[in-house]
């Protein structure tokens, strides 16, 4: 059930693009930034971070308009991919977008506004010829990319989205904050190694099962090894880090 309102979700989503595009905008953050202008996308990203915070990368698999495209895609490429190869490939490309933002805002001498709506008047982001040309141009290098390099290529390759949700988890684990996390039963393991076969993330998931919780920024919280174990080892819970070094103290024990 919760996969079928998960997929329901995230296909309403993709078909709400068209509306939302501008408010994911990479370009968006920098036309403003030009301007001094803080835009809707980097109000978007900043609340990125503070949902990542308690929910890690969950906005990934719930909410991501490319979340459907990512995984229908998997049908044409399912192999996994090489997470570290496409990690520092997509920091990288991450920095420089960063990087570039904060210098257009010193150019322009600092913040002078904030403008939720920044080329977005019409409340609408695909609201002319050009901005087809661009929606279609998204959609297709996150489809290329996703079938080419294998699941959630895109994700992994170029998304400039999930550094924000993957700085807010590793600062909920610093401060301690307890976060949604997918909580392991090592007891229950029948060791059939379906999870691993089956996430969207090429994580070993296995390997979590023993650690007693999936430990990665990594994981988008999808559910999808959840629901294929058969021995219910794996289920969403609340974990803090406080109670995960307890635990790791009781087993070590």
């Amino acid at each position: 059930m919760k996969q079928k309102t998960r997929k329901i979700i995230i296909f309403i989503s993709f078909l709400l693009f068209p509306i939302t595009m501008n408010f994911l905008s990479p370009y968006v953050s920098i036309d403003g930034a030009m301007n001094g202008i803080i835009s809707g996308s980097l109000i978007l990203f900043a609340f990125m971070f503070i949902f990542g915070i308690f929910f890690g990368r969950a906005w990934c698999a719930w909410v991501c308009p490319m979340a459907a495209l990512s995984e229908y895609s998997v049908g044409i490429n399912n192999k996994k991919v090489n997470v570290k190869l496409l990690k520092i490939i997509r920091y990288s490309i991450f920095i420089l977008w960063a990087g570039f933002i904060i210098a257009m805002f010193v150019f322009a001498g600092g913040v002078k506004g904030v403008n939720p709506l920044h080329l977005t008047d019409n409340f609408i982001s695909v609201d002319s010829p050009v901005k087809y040309i661009i929606y279609y141009f998204v959609l297709l290098l996150f489809a290329v990319l996703t079938w080419s390099i294998g699941k959630r290529g895109a994700c992994h390759a170029v998304c400039w989205m999930a550094p924000f949700l993957t700085g807010g988890y590793h600062l909920g684990r610093i401060l301690k904050i307890p976060q949604l996390r997918i909580k392991t039963d090592n007891e229950k393991c029948a060791n059939c190694k379906t999870c691993d076969k089956i996430c969207q993330m090429s994580i070993n998931v296995s390997q979590g099962v023993k650690d007693g919780y999936i430990n990665t920024s990594d994981c988008i919280l999808c559910g999808q090894c959840i629901e294929a174990c058969g021995k219910g080892a794996l289920s969403y819970g609340i974990k803090s880090i406080k109670n995960i070094e307890l635990n790791k103290k009781t087993l070590d024990i």
